[in-house]
């Protein structure tokens, strides 16, 4: 492989922001071997301030500026779009969410891109007949491939969008380790007075901060020597309120988007994924790197990760009471505690480190091409 040209591979988003699959496209772009792959980055939007600065360097970028997909702005695009891949003689294209996919896989296929790639994060809780129809339509017309970051998003592209099995493949998400090289795995301090359990997550339903607050209310009636945090970026209003009615206000805090999370994980005692729905959660990488003690729910590609008892404590979705009794499990074991993260922290670090899952995009790259070395 080392002996071909690099292949110029083009990726599209709608816009970059700290969320997890912005986050891993940037995390990609910043590790992917330039001897194998040149990157370029469209943006469908990518307006905002935000968006410019998280743009990675040594890439180069377009900026369409749509914001949405029916409007004369679309139009344009298109022809600015087209313009850019045979400027940069891109041979594959890689697309990612809803409107980025239906936008850059048809102009792809008519500029004659030789490999159209569409991907799959989450289990496809948000989708309604008509975003099943319409993913039909572009699979059969469009798609060459399906990246899913899980086994469980895969199942959901087969069982949805009626794809070919063979066409939809497993990529996981990666992490890079060096930001975790100070975090060691949780130990408990001799006369500790206070535990610390938190979340990783966006302030969304999706997410289930709801679930934790009140969960938290259940623990805290049986020990106030606990606090709870919350980092995450989005609508405060509804959180911060149940907090308050629930009178917990001094033993849980809304941190807001936390630029230095491994910081932020090497302060807690318990890390805490109440989700309703996931695809591979980036935030229990995170935890497994930093060798937290995990309480998380069972959905979607969780217990991928997370194999009960042995690297982590899973429970039932959409239950408080079940939070809370793992959250207790491990207040109560600091020995299994110790034990839990530990074995996380080592499969993180074994399996997920950011360069192996770039050679794996590099390696599917090059196959899907049929250029080998």
């Amino acid at each position: 492989m080392n002996n071909t040209r690099p292949l110029n591979i083009c990726y599209v988003i709608d816009n970059l922001s700290r969320a997890g699959t912005e986050m891993q496209l940037k995390l990609l772009l910043q590790n992917l071997d330039r001897n194998l792959v040149a990157p370029c980055l469209c943006l469908l939007d990518g307006q905002s301030e935000q968006s410019r600065a998280l743009e990675p360097e040594d890439v180069t970028i377009t900026r369409l500026g749509i914001k949405r997909l029916v409007s004369l702005r679309a139009i344009a695009g298109a022809l600015r779009f087209r313009k850019f891949l045979r400027q940069n003689k891109i041979q594959i294209v890689q697309s990612f969410f809803p409107d980025s996919i239906r936008f850059a896989s048809p102009i792809s296929k008519l500029c004659g891109v030789g490999k159209v790639l569409g991907t799959r994060r989450n289990i496809g809780h948000w989708m309604t007949r008509r975003d099943e129809w319409v993913a039909k339509f572009y699979n059969r017309t469009f798609i060459d491939q399906i990246i899913a970051n899980c086994e469980a998003a895969r199942q959901s592209v087969i069982n949805q969008e009626s794809m070919d099995p063979s066409r939809v493949l497993v990529i996981p998400n990666g992490i890079d380790l060096r930001r975790f090289a100070d975090c060691q795995p949780w130990t408990q301090t001799k006369g500790q007075p206070t535990m610390k359990i938190g979340m990783v997550g966006n302030l969304r339903d999706v997410k289930g901060p709801d679930i934790l607050i009140d969960a938290a209310n259940i623990l805290l009636k049986q020990n106030n020597n606990l606090r709870f945090v919350i980092a995450g970026e989005g609508t405060r209003s509804q959180y911060q309120a149940q907090i308050d009615q629930l009178r917990i206000q001094d033993q849980f805090e809304l941190l807001g988007s936390v630029s230095d999370v491994p910081k932020l994980l090497a302060t807690l005692d318990i890390a805490v994924l109440p989700s309703r729905a996931e695809g591979m959660p980036n935030a229990i990488l995170e935890y497994m790197a930093a060798g937290r003690p995990i309480v998380a729910t069972h959905v979607g590609g969780t217990p991928e990760l997370i194999e009960q008892r042995r690297s982590g404590i899973l429970v039932d979705p959409d239950s408080a009471s079940e939070l809370a009794a793992g959250i207790q499990l491990l207040l109560d074991d600091p020995l299994l505690a110790a034990s839990l993260a530990h074995a996380a922290c080592v499969q993180a670090r074994g399996v997920y480190d950011i360069h192996q899952i770039s050679q794996l995009h590099a390696n599917l790259y090059h196959n899907v091409t049929g250029i080998h070395e």
